[in-house]
């Protein structure tokens, strides 16, 4: 009896050696995109769809001018993303829809343009009329996001490279100008101003509303 098993377990030990170890479904990566710099698992429900839960951050300093006010300004970038991956030919290519938690917004610092003047909203004031000029851009809280990527060596564990473009809709920026210490600071001629700047910044910034996302991954499947 024992070597009748001895003989039937050979094989299956043999075979057993023999068969290389199957890679999990689960993965971690490192992702740099026009979201930020961030960490990504992700996790495979069949060879079709996949799951993955992305974070992401990134400030960028940035000076400009806009309607004769020259701005110093911070674009806080910080995302939170779900996405499905669909496989539809059950290799590289993958079409992802998900949905973002957001928190992307610029603040900004206005100083005055050329003569030491402002020009807001179609009129000029002095230095010490405005004061303090700052702005406060927010992009919204929630986004959903469509999107077309490749992903190499998801199948074979251990490294894989991705490639992402997509694009996440963020809905129409909220503008919101402030002018502190001025000597027309809360006065009607500043503010009417000011809230004409808004709406002309607002009409800027609109075409951001469909926000284009491209992003380099570096994944390892355990």
């Amino acid at each position: 009896m024992m070597r009748r098993i001895s003989k039937l377990a050979a094989p299956l030990l043999l075979a057993g050696i023999a068969t290389p170890a199957v890679a999990s479904d689960f993965s971690l990566g490192a992702t740099a995109s026009t979201l930020g710099v961030g960490l990504e698992a992700g996790y495979l429900l069949n060879e079709h769809l996949g799951l993955r839960l992305g974070g992401y951050a990134l400030t960028v300093n940035q000076d400009g001018e806009e309607s004769g006010v020259n701005y110093k300004a911070d674009l806080d970038l910080a995302n939170v993303g779900l996405y499905l991956d669909w496989h539809p030919f059950a290799g590289a290519l993958r079409l992802s829809a998900g949905w973002f938690a957001t928190d992307n917004g610029l603040k900004a610092t206005g100083t005055p343009g050329a003569g030491g003047t402002y020009d807001i909203g179609g009129s000029t004031f002095t230095a010490a009329e405005v004061g303090d000029l700052r702005g406060d851009v927010d992009l919204g809280s929630s986004a959903p996001f469509l999107g077309l990527g490749w992903v190499w060596g998801r199948d074979d564990g251990g490294l894989a490279f991705s490639l992402d473009f997509g694009v996440l809709f963020q809905g129409s920026p909220d503008v919101t100008l402030t002018s502190t210490g001025g000597t027309l600071s809360g006065q009607p001629a500043l503010q009417d101003a000011i809230a004409d700047e808004e709406t002309q910044l607002r009409n800027d910034l609109d075409k951001y509303d469909l926000y284009p996302v491209a992003s380099l991954g570096l994944s390892y499947r355990f």
